[in-house]
């Protein structure tokens, strides 16, 4: 078992740490998840989600002179136990040197084939192709267009110029009253085109948010428990 000396607190969405920092504190995830993600080409890439147990940081203890290789950011409300940094260096120091470098060299290996593996997933994912600003006047178009697609945590656009499924668009939202826009990435998760529409069912799409920001998700849903409640 690792020795801890301390833990802290981090709220849903928060950041631990970001890609390209320098630190000293090498994590267990004692409660929460931790998500390790990068960017390439603009994009963030998911690498790993941690739980209970999990440990991050480590490239800190092997390699100090480089800067934190990823972000890690709390998925939900997260306590962090820190590992002790005396201890961690007296193991790491009774091993031989020929072995630490060793080591040193399979973390290096492994950033590079994170980097690699996240640069081509970037390359995979389809662009964004254009922004739709969407504006509600009344809390009942806002409620109706929201709920439909409750579960899938997103919006149904109307209108009769469908794209794509899996288009992935930029979305900003303003919510009734509201002079606060939510901004997003939606990927289109199905459509209904004229020919296959009604009065009751009139053609659009139904869009999910991506990588909605957690404080943006409160927001709605929160507004949503206002309309309900009204």
């Amino acid at each position: 078992m690792f020795l801890t000396s301390g833990q802290e607190t981090y709220q849903a969405g928060e950041i631990i740490f970001r890609e390209g920092t320098y630190g000293k504190a090498v994590y267990i995830v004692s409660s929460g998840r931790v998500e390790i993600n990068k960017v390439a080409r603009g994009k963030k890439v998911v690498v790993e989600t941690l739980g209970p147990g999990g440990l991050f940081g480590m490239m800190t203890l092997i390699d100090p002179s480089s800067p934190r290789s990823a972000t890690a950011v709390a998925v939900e409300n997260t306590v962090l136990d820190i590992v002790d940094k005396t201890s961690l260096d007296k193991s790491f120091n009774q091993i031989t040197s020929d072995f630490r470098q060793l080591l040193v060299t399979l973390v290096r290996r492994l950033v590079k084939t994170t980097n690699d593996y996240v640069e081509a997933a970037s390359r995979l994912e389809p662009q964004v192709t254009g922004t739709i600003r969407i504006s509600f006047k009344k809390e009942s178009d806002f409620y109706k267009s929201y709920i439909g697609n409750l579960a899938k945590g997103g919006l149904f656009v109307k209108t009769n110029k469908v794209l794509p499924v899996d288009t992935l668009l930029n979305l900003e939202v303003t919510l009734p009253k509201s002079d606060r826009a939510v901004r997003t990435t939606g990927k289109v998760i199905w459509t209904r085109t004229e020919n296959i529409s009604s009065e009751k069912m009139p053609p659009g799409m139904g869009i999910q948010f991506v990588d909605i920001d957690p404080e943006d998700e409160r927001l709605i849903k929160n507004y949503m428990e206002a309309f309900r409640s009204s």
